[in-house]
């Protein structure tokens, strides 16, 4: 037995040695491979204002706007001819004519208000990514607030900080805000709208205020952009390089990407920390989901989900096994299929893929709505097909088309309008086309050639419309 014993500790040391072996000679090769660090790929001297401290989103806007000046100034760019979003004066800036930072928590107020709406993004953005969904529901009569989590719309340098429970406390807050602004308000209308990391962030509060804390107040109705209900298991071992990183000359490693920092309102460079933090915030979510009762189910607020087909970000088996799970059959999955002009560019599984077949197959308990080309493979000839109840409708006159460049919608262009000024159609970023020699950049090409915007999104203007009314 102790001869056992032994046999299993020397391997234990050999594995621990293999490890660490393997963690530096990664750690070296990206330190010599990597570009280099840039200033706002530190971390700032300024302190995040914390949400529990204000009572009103009133003064929280004050102390934000004081806080993202001091630390745009750590890091600015003076020569305005920089492609940079630190050049002030510079094509990119995120600082608007007004003087405005495009990437501040925002309001948008109506003459009358009947209700409130809480929106949060995604994992690297800003509250803009927002904006063009928020005006939907603004004109409608609704007081909108889109909130910014810590570390966001200042620089990269910062996300390294971010935690599962900034999240979480960015919900929270935001919905109290939201409860304090329509106090007087007779029978408000309250909603959430969660992009990417934002619908995680939503699934763990709904939960939380069903089940845990009456205080917080229960949306009536839940709307997710490309949510995030999974990423790779692989961002859970992230912490291994976090340790390598910490000592100073691997500095490097602690980052999945470092690319120029060039979009006004997204970080472009991905520190590994956030992917470890989202990881644990969507299994969090699914677990306290997973603990509610049949009669805590049912109270929980109907979902609209609008995703696309193709999303190399998340993994959409999880949103349809959640959807799957939740048994209610007023919830609505809305999927925007790949262009099928393009079907021979594609990979098999993805031509093969007949969605009817597949919704009869799995006779899903909710409503489902495909966005498509396949019957006719033409750029302006897509229709709806719904599916209720195992019985299908199809709408062929549906005055949706693509552009017929575009071969599919992509994770980041769900909530973005084609007149979207800094990603629509006509802009600088949603027409960027740059060609050369293809390795003679370090920026991934993905990242140029990545749609940014929805060429659907009036679908999911008419169809929130609808909800609302």
């Amino acid at each position: 037995m102790k001869r056992v014993i032994n046999v299993i500790k020397k391997f234990l040391i050999f594995l621990i040695i293999l490890i660490l072996v393997v963690q530096f000679t990664r750690a070296y090769l990206y330190n010599k491979m990597a570009p280099e660090l840039k200033k706002w790929h530190e971390k700032s001297k300024y302190e995040e204002p914390e949400y529990e401290k204000f009572k009103t989103i009133d003064e929280y806007l004050v102390a934000e706007k004081e806080f993202l000046e001091k630390t745009y100034a750590e890091v600015e760019v003076k020569s305005k001819d920089d492609l940079t979003r630190f050049s002030k004066n510079g094509i990119l800036s995120p600082i608007n004519e007004k003087g405005e930072n495009i990437n501040s928590s925002f309001e948008l107020i109506p003459e009358k208000i009947k209700g409130g709406v809480l929106l949060l993004h995604g994992l690297t953005d800003s509250p803009f990514m927002m904006r063009d969904v928020g005006q939907i529901f603004y004109e409608k009569g609704y007081y909108v607030l889109g909130l910014r989590y810590k570390y966001h719309g200042t620089f990269p340098g910062e996300l390294p900080k971010i935690s599962q429970k900034d999240f979480e406390e960015a919900a929270i807050f935001g919905s109290k805000m939201i409860k304090e602004k329509l106090k007087d308000i007779k029978n408000p209308e309250f909603y959430m709208v969660g992009f990417s990391t934002g619908a995680a962030a939503t699934l763990q509060y709904i939960t939380q205020s069903v089940k845990k804390d009456k205080e917080l107040p229960t949306p009536q109705k839940v709307f997710w952009l490309s949510p995030a209900m999974g990423v790779s298991s692989a961002a859970k071992f992230g912490f291994l390089d976090s340790w390598v990183s910490m000592i100073p000359y691997f500095k490097k490693f602690q980052w999945l990407d470092i690319n120029p920092e060039y979009d006004p309102s997204k970080y472009n460079s991905f520190p590994k920390n956030p992917g470890i933090q989202v990881y644990y915030l969507i299994k969090k979510a699914k677990l306290n989901f997973s603990k509610l009762g049949k009669e805590e189910k049912m109270n929980l607020p109907p979902i609209y989900s609008y995703t696309s087909l193709v999303d190399s970000t998340v993994l959409d088996k999880d949103l349809y096994d959640i959807f799957e799970k939740m048994e209610n059959p007023n919830n609505k999955l809305v999927i925007f299929d790949i262009n099928r002009k393009f079907e021979d560019f594609f990979k098999p599984n993805l031509i093969k893929l007949n969605l009817k077949d597949e919704m009869s197959e799995l006779n899903f308990k909710f409503n489902v709505a495909f966005i498509s080309n396949y019957s006719s493979k033409k750029d302006d000839e897509v229709a709806i097909l719904n599916y209720n109840n195992n019985v299908f409708s199809e709408e062929n006159k549906s005055n949706l088309k693509w552009n017929e460049s575009n071969f599919s919608l992509s994770h980041v262009a769900i909530p973005i309008s084609p007149s979207n000024p800094i990603y629509g159609r006509d802009s600088i970023l949603g027409s960027l086309n740059l060609k050369g020699e293809n390795n003679s950049l370090y920026l991934s090409p993905n990242l140029l050639y990545r749609l940014r915007y929805n060429e659907f999104f009036q679908y999911i203007e008419n169809d929130i419309k609808m909800v609302l009314n």
